[in-house]
């Protein structure tokens, strides 16, 4: 399952990140996506991330 979410950024970084989307032949949206749930890996590797339920399977998140 996904679900949506809406953010405001300024206008150069929408520029740029709509640039590295055609670059890369995908949607601003989805370069957002996979942007997000890298830097979301990152953190729990870093132990930035703590989860109160030791049973939440966070290793399968998309």
């Amino acid at each position: 399952m996904t679900k949506r979410v809406s953010i405001s950024i300024p206008d150069l970084t929408h520029e740029k990140l709509q640039r590295w989307a055609d670059i890369e032949g995908t949607s601003l949206a989805d370069l957002a996506a996979y942007l997000l749930r890298r830097e979301v890996e990152i953190a729990e590797k870093e132990g930035k991330l703590k989860y109160p339920d030791e049973n939440i399977n966070h290793s399968s998140q998309p």
